[in-house]
């Protein structure tokens, strides 16, 4: 690192580490500087921070919650696409229902003592290595069709719009249409009216974005739909992107909340209050 880096660097870190420039934003986006506000202010402040963290509310839940939430859905999806990569890909005479794999699973419970929260491999060699993860329970419900519905409230259109598209060259020939006066339409407009979205509505173009398949599988998720209802390919597209991308996403707004959170605390310890934290 050169001199001038490293100073601006270090210029940097005292900016953010001085307690005195410490910065809140509050609800009508105003800036206020943490030490000049009062305790009211500053316990406002905290409970509102430790309910985006922490909140365990089905409507408004804290980040670590739908964290939680995310992690739920990637094993579901996971545990579902094993249940057909076992019945459909591994030619197992043996195998071919759900009622097949089940009985196999109830046996070697009772043969070798196999426990619901072991590891699917105590019962299967050889496995893709994203399957290791998977449960003999989350195992059994895929079976059973009983693993909790997928919840469409935690990929909000928002989240599905960032991610942006990125045409395959089948996906532009199929997109392609002309106007009346024979000139071609832009591709964004042709989406939108495919898809039957805002027309309103902003979609980028960029090179790390989903195609158009994928953004269209997402887009038309509604409701909480059950995992066995999926395609293979959009179940793979939740396990392997999409889950992904919004749990890292979230990870941002965990360090952001915990970030204002620590300030806070500092700042009260400074003035000399203690404030007050929530059970959740």
């Amino acid at each position: 690192m050169s001199d001038l880096a490293y100073k601006l660097t270090e210029a940097i870190d005292a900016k953010q580490n001085d307690i005195n420039r410490w910065i809140w934003v509050n609800s009508n986006k105003t800036e206020i500087r943490m030490m000049d506000m009062n305790y009211a202010l500053l316990q406002q402040a905290y409970t509102h921070v430790l309910d985006m963290l922490y909140n365990k509310d089905i409507y408004h839940p804290g980040v670590y919650r739908k964290k939680d939430q995310i992690r739920k859905m990637w094993d579901n999806a996971n545990a579902e696409l094993l249940h057909r990569y076992v019945l459909h890909d591994c030619n197992i005479d043996t195998l071919k229902t759900s009622r097949d794999l089940l009985d196999f699973i109830n046996a070697q419970k009772q043969i070798n003592g196999v426990l619901n929260s072991d590891s699917v491999v105590t019962i299967f060699n050889g496995l893709p290595d994203v399957f290791t993860t998977v449960t003999i329970d989350k195992l059994l419900a895929a079976c059973l069709d009983s693993l909790e519905a997928f919840n469409r409230r935690l990929i909000s259109d928002k989240f599905i719009l960032s991610l942006g598209i990125w045409l395959t060259e089948s996906e532009k020939k199929e997109l392609t249409e002309f106007d009346e006066s024979g000139k071609m339409r832009n591709r964004k407009d042709v989406i939108k009216e495919r898809l039957l979205l805002n027309p309103n509505v902003e979609l980028r173009f960029v090179p790390t974005g989903l195609s158009y398949y994928e953004f269209r599988s997402l887009v038309k998720i509604e409701g909480r739909p059950k995992f066995s209802s999926f395609p293979t390919d959009t179940l793979k597209l939740l396990r392997d992107k999409a889950l992904l991308l919004l749990d890292q996403d979230l990870e941002y707004h965990v360090n952001k909340w915990e970030d204002l959170k620590y300030k806070l605390e500092k700042v009260a310890e400074q003035k000399g209050f203690t404030l007050k934290t929530k059970e959740y």
